[in-house]
């Protein structure tokens, strides 16, 4: 398997979606920077930070995170190259996990890379407040949202198998962001799979009053339904030429 995933990262090479997710990764901290230099919106570390990791794990992620999926799966559709890598000694539920791992591999690249360009863009706006045990606090915040956030993606790998174009998976990543910014400050917001991930990693769930076992069930409840069928699909449905 680790055979498998170091075959994905070469693919990695040949195609520009990786640096397109970074482009996307380094967006949140670009636009703070912006609105620190024009308009003096967080002053301090702390400030941009925070904002930083909020429009990330609520946002901009949920769109990054369904192209990603729908590319990790998709392309071997597209390419024609499904049939191949299955001739591998590597069963069907190994593929999809395989490249789930890849998934989480590549959500920890984006996560590294927003935090240290949020940390470059906040010396150059010459914030104040900077720490190292900051930077490790907001490191540690925006990954666990984001690992959460990785769980709750599996009920995409089912869509990325049945629609292989990347289109509906854009369509709806953005769809799922906008229900995000909606939903965000509701009552109900910890129900939600997509958006409890930042309340829990922020600490935000414990203003709504919910059990915190509740989204922690819920994000594992739509982890296990969307990996279950995505692998009943996978596994009985026919690779078509």
């Amino acid at each position: 398997m680790l055979t498998f995933i170091g075959m994905e990262f070469l693919k990695l090479k040949r195609s520009n979606i990786f640096l397109l997710s970074m482009i996307g990764a380094v967006l949140p901290p670009l636009l703070m920077f912006i609105a620190v230099s024009a308009f003096g919106e967080g002053n301090t570390f702390q400030m941009l930070l925070d904002n930083v990791n909020m429009y990330m794990s609520a946002l901009f992620a949920v769109l990054l995170f369904a192209i990603i999926i729908s590319y990790l799966f998709g392309r071997e559709y597209n390419e024609h190259t499904l049939k191949a890598m299955l001739c591998l000694p590597i069963s069907r539920g190994k593929f999809i996990i395989a490249k789930y791992v890849m998934f989480l591999v590549w959500i920890v690249i984006l996560t590294v890379v927003t935090t240290l360009s949020a940390v470059a863009f906040g010396f150059v706006a010459g914030l104040e407040g900077f720490t190292v045990k900051l930077l490790i606090d907001s490191f540690a915040q925006l990954l666990l949202a984001n690992v959460l956030l990785f769980l709750t993606f599996s009920p995409f790998v089912f869509v990325s198998l049945l629609i292989t174009n990347m289109v509906p998976a854009m369509v709806g990543g953005a769809a799922l962001s906008l229900v995000n910014l909606m939903i965000y400050g509701q009552s109900w917001a910890p129900y939600v799979p997509w958006v409890c991930p930042y309340l829990i990693a922020s600490g935000e769930i414990a203003e709504y009053g919910v059990n915190i076992g509740i989204p922690y069930g819920i994000i594992l409840a739509t982890f296990v339904i969307g990996m279950a069928i995505s692998y009943i699909y996978f596994t009985r449905t026919d690779v078509s030429l």
